[in-house]
């Protein structure tokens, strides 16, 4: 070894040294690489030398590694008797040295050895023939790799005993393993499962279970025979595979599904579950078996169950969704797909409102589902707005409901539409229809009372007057008659504009009809002089301005308007009192020479005080035996009577027959209508039951009005049935007629007292239908048979679009709702023909007789049919 050469060696031996882990191949490749590198010819490592007393004679010594000696590697492992001066050193203490005399059970004359000691009573010995000629100090430069031996010698001994410990345990292992074979058996066959062996294919044994499954009853029956032989035979070639590439040792599912083959040779399902073990006796597969015949069933039942269930979201005429607690979709049935703009309800999963096309109304929907999941209770039949994928809005009647699992945990929210925008648009036509004036847009006269009302209820928060004014045109009939219609609905239209133009905001512009406005003005003042002053300007400027030409199609014309005007302050008259006192002023307008503004005048009150005096007097009638019954018939498309509606008339002992027109609104102001309403009722079943013994009178249907009072009178549904009792009559021969705004207020308890009725055989016709405003939503809930059409959209049906619009609307309606439907108020032919051929087949009105005392009733009737 040279200078130049000392670094690489020491590498070299370093990296010898440090890629070992066993302690042999350690000590074998470190003396080799020493050989190598320093010229001696043979070496030996020692591991535990005794501690040397003396330096002379021999020490015996385990030789743990040799090399380059055929002598010396024969000595390893073994105790051998070595010169003290090699192992202890002499009494120079030089590290190279002569020896003294030969290596026992040595061949090879060695003169010369290298000591180099190691840590921990360790020593390394290099031999030559010759002295290698060398001046380098190696133990000096060696030192640092056999610091490096020392460690790594220490690293593997530990390595080695630990691996000597595994090898111990493995054994130990293998041992208990042998004995736990018996035990492992004796579980298997008490598994509730199959369980079988085998070997490259080949059945070795199998448990009771396995044998039952398969139908045999022994494996003696089985051994040795081929494994695929217990399988179906269209399975065969699939499960030979997969034992193929698992005796291959390849990779293959260990659990799969296939189909088995009894003894019998019936198939069944079947899972199996394999491993490939190594066992002294060879490689063996060890299976599980499991008979699927149950579980199949139960799995078709739910696919069963689940198709259904499928069938029926995707066949309901709702659209059904659920979403989880952060809200976003878990599954929904097509048609909600669709709404989406989606191809398949699974695009929507995991999908949230806010990316859906409805995003607008994303936080609303989101504070609804939150509220149902918070509280733990349904949301139901709930109208809101959806932005549809085309981007209309459209309207949906909703109902959500918590969505639970097994453990009543709410999870999420379950929710269900139906799209309802037609029925939207239908209640929006009806409203405007019976709102608005078709011809003008302005509100009529049914929207202009509800106007009224609230401008009076805005007067009496505000303690400020308003006022009403009812203008019409002067010899507007003079134009309409020489112009024609056209002109002159388009002049009514202009003077609707002009008009609208003219008011302030918040006032209220209307159409009564023909070419009567009226004009509702708003906290005009809360002094009386001034608000009449201002209503008075107002109406001033609206003559003024319908002063101004009209330039109509091919024709410019001048008109000139009468205006009356009542001023109201709180609840001091009602709205009906305030029409007719604008009316009264308007028509002193006109007679003042027309063209001109008047006040109401006051002197009028004696009227109103005569009617004070009537409801007075009314407060005896019943008592007095004052009231009768008047009967007016109704008839179908062949003029056959079919029944009669009950008006009730006042006999006054000095003002003879007195309208209902002037006692009816009375009774309802001052309660009486309660007890005239159980007089009607009474005396109607009274006839109801004379009629009974009657053949041409036994089928007819006897109508009665109910007023909203007496409806609501809690007793009104046992007074109804005590009538019927005592007077032995037929329940399905007596109608009660109901108007619109009773049924509308309380709606569910109108529906349980109906509903009780009708039970008794009682039928129901909505009186007046048209006048007030009914929800379609409640109007389907309510057990009606019939709807009358109110007389006042019959008396100008055949003249009047907007009325002819209003009845067929009407008519439509009962056909869907699949009520019958009858007109009130037919006097002409043409109105009756008009109805019939609309599909309106039941009749009441002066063409076919007015009312009168039943024995004139019974008398034309029995006239008719003799």
């Amino acid at each position: 070894m040279q200078p130049r050469d000392i670094l690489p060696v020491l590498y070299d031996l370093s990296v010898t040294i440090g890629s070992e882990i066993k302690l042999h191949a350690l000590l074998q490749r470190t003396l080799q690489r020493l050989l190598y590198h320093t010229s001696y010819s043979a070496g030996f490592v020692c591991l535990d030398i005794p501690v040397c007393e003396q330096s002379q004679g021999m020490i015996g010594l385990k030789i743990e590694a040799a090399v380059g000696d055929f002598d010396l590697v024969s000595m390893t492992d073994k105790v051998v008797e070595m010169p003290r001066e090699v192992i202890c050193g002499g009494p120079s203490q030089s590290a190279e040295r002569a020896l003294s005399a030969p290596l026992l059970g040595v061949n090879t004359p060695y003169r010369s050895f290298l000591r180099l000691p190691l840590e921990g009573n360790s020593l390394l010995v290099l031999l030559a023939i010759e002295r290698p000629d060398t001046q380098l100090e190696l133990p000096l430069i060696l030192k640092p790799i056999l610091a490096q031996l020392s460690r790594a010698i220490l690293l593997c001994k530990n390595n080695d005993a630990l691996i000597a410990a595994s090898e111990a345990k493995q054994k130990q292992i293998q041992h208990s393993l042998h004995q736990l074979e018996s035990e492992f058996r004796s579980l298997v066959e008490l598994s509730p499962i199959g369980v079988g062996f085998s070997s490259d294919g080949l059945i070795l044994d199998a448990n009771t279970v396995w044998l039952e499954m398969f139908g045999y009853a022994n494996i003696g029956e089985l051994q040795g025979r081929d494994l695929l032989e217990a399988i179906a035979p269209s399975s065969r070639a699939d499960v030979g595979e997969r034992m193929q590439r698992r005796m291959q040792g390849g990779q293959v599912a260990s659990t799969y599904e296939t189909r088995g083959l009894r003894k019998d040779g019936s198939e069944f399902p079947l899972l199996v579950s394999a491993r490939r073990i190594e066992t002294d006796a060879g490689a063996r597969t060890l299976a599980f078996f499991i008979d699927l015949t149950e579980q199949k069933k139960n799995e078709q039942m739910l696919h069963d169950a689940n198709e259904m269930l499928r069938l029926v979201l995707e066949t309901a005429p709702m659209r059904i969704f659920w979403k989880d607690r952060q809200l976003r979709y878990l599954g929904c049935n097509a048609i909600f797909a669709h709404d989406a703009g989606k191809r398949t309800p699974e695009e929507l999963i995991g999908r949230d409102d806010f990316s859906m096309g409805w995003r607008e109304q994303a936080e609303l929907y989101r504070e609804d589902d939150n509220k149902v999941m918070d509280s733990g209770k349904s949301r139901l039949n709930f109208d809101e707005p959806q932005t549809a994928p085309d981007g209309r809005t459209i309207w949906l009647r909703t109902s959500k409901v918590p969505l639970r699992n097994d453990s009543h945990e709410v999870i999420g929210v379950l929710g269900m539409y139906e799209d309802i925008t037609d029925r939207k648009e239908a209640e929006s036509q009806i409203h405007q229809l019976a709102f608005y004036d078709t011809l003008t847009g302005l509100p009529n006269r049914r929207l202009m009372h509800d106007r009224l009302r609230q401008a009076l209820a805005s007067s009496t928060r505000n303690k400020r007057y308003g006022a009403l004014c009812m203008l019409d045109l002067d010899d507007f009939k003079v134009i309409n008659d020489s112009r024609g219609h056209a002109t002159g609905d388009e002049l009514l239209q202009e003077v609707a504009r002009r008009l609208q133009t003219g008011v302030r905001d918040g006032d209220t512009v209307a159409r009564l009809g023909g070419d009567e406005f009226v004009v509702i003005l708003e906290s005009l003042s809360d002094k009386t002089a001034e608000a009449a002053t201002l209503a008075e300007n107002i109406a001033e400027k609206l003559r003024a301005m319908l002063h101004e030409p009209f330039e109509l199609t091919g024709f410019t014309t001048r008109i000139s308007s009468s205006i009356g005007i009542v001023t109201f302050l709180d609840h001091e008259v009602e709205v009906d009192d305030l029409l007719k006192y604008t009316d009264t002023a308007m028509y002193q307008a006109k007679a003042a020479g027309r063209d001109a503004i008047r006040f109401y005048d006051p002197a009028l009150q004696a009227e109103l005080e005569h009617r004070q005096k009537l409801g007075e007097e009314l407060m005896h009638a019943v008592d007095n035996k004052e009231l009768r019954l008047y009967l007016q018939c109704q008839v179908d498309s062949t003029g056959r009577v079919i029944g009669a509606e009950a008006l009730v008339r006042w006999q006054h002992p000095e003002k003879g027959l007195v309208p209902p027109l002037q006692f009816i609104p009375l009774a309802e102001e001052n309660g009486l209508i309660v007890p005239i309403g159980k007089w009607v009722l009474d005396t109607a079943c009274a006839y109801l039951k004379t009629w009974q013994a009657h053949h041409a009178t036994r089928e007819l249907v006897l109508s009665i009005n109910v007023s909203a009072r007496q409806f609501r009178q809690p007793d009104f549904v046992s007074s109804v049935q005590r009538a019927l009792q005592s007077n032995g009559v037929k329940a399905a021969h007596l109608k009660l007629e109901l108007t619109e705004s009773t049924v509308l207020v309380n709606v569910q308890d109108t529906i349980a007292k109906m509903s009780e009725l009708k039970l008794l055989g009682v039928s129901f016709s909505m009186d007046d239908f048209g006048t007030g405003y009914s929800s379609l939503q409640y109007l389907k809930q309510l057990p009606l048979d019939q709807l009358k059409i109110d007389q006042s959209f019959v008396r100008d049906i055949v003249n009047d679009p907007n009325d002819a619009a209003i009845v067929q609307t009407i008519i439509a309606m009962t056909e869907v709702l699949g009520l019958e439907v009858i007109a009130e108020g037919v006097e002409t032919e043409e109105q009756r023909e008009f109805l019939d051929l609309r599909g309106c087949h039941h009749f009441q009105g002066y063409l076919f007789g007015r009312p009168q005392p039943r024995e004139e009733f019974e008398a034309a009737l029995k006239g008719q049919t003799s």
